[in-house]
């Protein structure tokens, strides 16, 4: 609906039954596919993948990963998708912190230390540039008490496939978009990460805290926070977002 551009996805809702994904699969004329949970899903968990025609000739696997999973009701099914030369697709993985931009880093979609912040360029400048507005679809749900606030830290990962074709020399999609419980690569950030998210921390807590007052919640010290708050204001100036 924003016109982000991603990988042709299937959207589950409903819970994963195998017979009518697998017909859907077909539909599509996809040769390979990935099925994963589409909601609080870490490290490959749920995950399911292989060729179409495997699952046509035995279904067993989508029967067991069926009863697996019969607690998840979201998924996403998608189509394998390839660099030229057979690899699966890099990633460029963008990193928002409290609400800005902050550093992205290249990951390579099957060398396992194929990793390193992405150099800048024409390619980095695309990539920040789409996450950006994928962070921006992000803003729309992210609330506390009611009200707009910033995350923590989002990651937002954008596939990278070449091609000659395009001017970019790239086709570039929103892969994933995750939350703070993720994989921060900071050893590859330009910044010192303990700084940079103590800071947010900091800056997280005095918003989420505010807007608790404001809503009127009672809380064992209400008025010893809202005097450290007060503090923090002196010390640290007034927040600006």
């Amino acid at each position: 609906k924003a016109g982000i551009p991603m990988i042709p996805t299937i959207f589950i809702d409903k819970g994963f039954k195998g017979k009518a994904v697998l017909k859907q699969i077909q539909a599509k004329g996809w040769g390979k596919f990935l099925c994963k949970p589409a909601y609080l899903s870490f490290f490959g968990q749920g995950a399911i993948h292989g060729k179409t025609q495997d699952f046509v000739d035995n279904f067993e696997p989508f029967v067991q990963y069926e009863k697996d999973n019969k607690h998840q009701k979201e998924f996403l099914v998608q189509p394998y998708v390839l660099k030229p030369n057979g690899d699966v697709f890099d990633e460029i993985r963008n990193f928002f912190v409290d609400g800005e931009w902050k550093y992205s880093v290249f990951t390579d979609g099957t060398d396992y230390d194929g990793v390193y912040e992405q150099p800048p360029g024409a390619l980095k400048e695309a990539c920040k540039a789409l996450a950006i507005r994928a962070y921006n679809e992000v803003k729309k749900v992210s609330n506390w008490e009611g009200k707009p606030i910033d995350t923590l830290l989002s990651r937002i990962d954008i596939g990278v496939v070449p091609d000659k074709s395009l001017k970019l020399g790239y086709k570039i999609f929103v892969n994933e978009i995750e939350p703070q419980m993720t994989t921060w690569l900071g050893r590859y950030c330009p910044y010192e990460i303990a700084d940079l998210m103590g800071n947010a921390c900091i800056s997280q807590a005095r918003k989420a805290l505010k807007l608790t007052l404001e809503k009127g919640r009672k809380l064992p010290d209400k008025e010893k926070v809202r005097a450290l708050l007060h503090i923090l204001d002196e010390r640290l100036g007034p927040l600006t977002k």
